[in-house]
Parts: C-alpha cells; sequence; structure tokens
C-alpha cells in the first residue's frame, strides 16, 4: 500500500467506530487537532468537544494530541479536552520526534491508531511509524495557512495519481480531499 493512503478514511472524527477499534486492540488514540478536532480558529474545546472525549474515555482509550503546531495553542486548547498527553512541533511527515514522543509515554504501535485531516503529514507519518491511520475530512480549509494550501495541492495530485493506477482505496481518499469544509459544502 502507498505511504500516501490510510487505511480507514470517514468524513469526521464523529463517524468512526470507536467500539470496533477497541475492540481490534486499539486503546490510544494519537489525534491531529488542528482541522481534524477543531478549526484553527477555536482555541477551546467546544461543549460537543468534551462531550465526545467523555465517550472515548469510556470506551477506555489514552487521548493524546500531535500537532506540528506551537505549544501555546496546543497547550490551550489541551487543558479542556483532557488529554493524556500532547507532542508539538512534531515535524510531521518526519517520524523521529513522534517515535521518540511513544517510546516515552510507552505507547505500542499496534495499540495505537492516528487520525487526521492531511495526507502528506499525518497519514504519511503514521504510515512511515506503522501505525493504523485514519483520514478524516478537513473542517474548514478557509483558515489554512499558505502551506498547508500548498500541500493540499501536492496531496490532490499524489492521491488523484494513485487513482488513476487503480491502487486500492485512492478513489476514497480522493473524495475526501477534494470535499471543501463543512461550510461550503
Amino acid at each position: 500500500m502507498s505511504k500516501y493512503l490510510p487505511n480507514y478514511v470517514f468524513n469526521t472524527i464523529y463517524d468512526i467506530d470507536y467500539s470496533t477499534l477497541y475492540e481490534q486492540g486499539k486503546n490510544v488514540i494519537l489525534f491531529d487537532l488542528d482541522n481534524t478536532i477543531a478549526t484553527y480558529q477555536e482555541l477551546d474545546p467546544t461543549i460537543k468537544h468534551i462531550e465526545f472525549n467523555n465517550m472515548l474515555r469510556k470506551y477506555g482509550f489514552k487521548i493524546y494530541i500531535i500537532s506540528n503546531n506551537h505549544g501555546p495553542r496546543i497547550e490551550r486548547f489541551c487543558k479542556r479536552f483532557f488529554v493524556d498527553g500532547y507532542l508539538t512541533n512534531t515535524k510531521k511527515p518526519f517520524t523521529k520526534r513522534l517515535n521518540k514522543y511513544l517510546e516515552e509515554q510507552k505507547i505500542t504501535k499496534e495499540g495505537a491508531v492516528f487520525i487526521g485531516d492531511q495526507t502528506l503529514t499525518d497519514i504519511v507519518c503514521s504510515n512511515k511509524c506503522d501505525i493504523c491511520s485514519i483520514l478524516v475530512k478537513s473542517i474548514d480549509r478557509n483558515t489554512e495557512k499558505w502551506y498547508t494550501k500548498i500541500n493540499r495541492l501536492r496531496e490532490r495530485l499524489i492521491i488523484k495519481h494513485l487513482t488513476n493506477k487503480n491502487i486500492l482505496n485512492a478513489k476514497e481518499v480522493l473524495n475526501i480531499i477534494n470535499k471543501r469544509s463543512n461550510n461550503n459544502e
């Protein structure tokens, strides 16, 4: 399978069947934050986020935020989202910082799942680390940084190429990454 393709694809984090993941031995969720859980403009979790977090904890999941963003933004969100830990400035898709963090936290790759909205950062990083990967549609692309917008163009070209080669689930990934934000569908 291509390093650009996730194991699973869903529209949102709320559409994922977490009970099945838990039954499959996944007990740690590594979330990207920006445009996966919350928009760039949401500095604090909403009530819906807190309820979602509580639901995951009832299943028995440990929750971590793995972000390329800088500390203050992540720290502020995590204070109320109640995570078991977080890693900032991860430098995804590179794996060195994430692998070191997983080792420090004693997180097994077999028991983890990584959920993100970008194939070139989140999915490539998780696949290179041999962690189960889930791609979700980004929440609001209108607020993305210029470098993320460039990545989106590259992402679309790569996945379109894989679709043309009939690579398994590439078409499903292309459909997700081509969808606009919830506000613009």
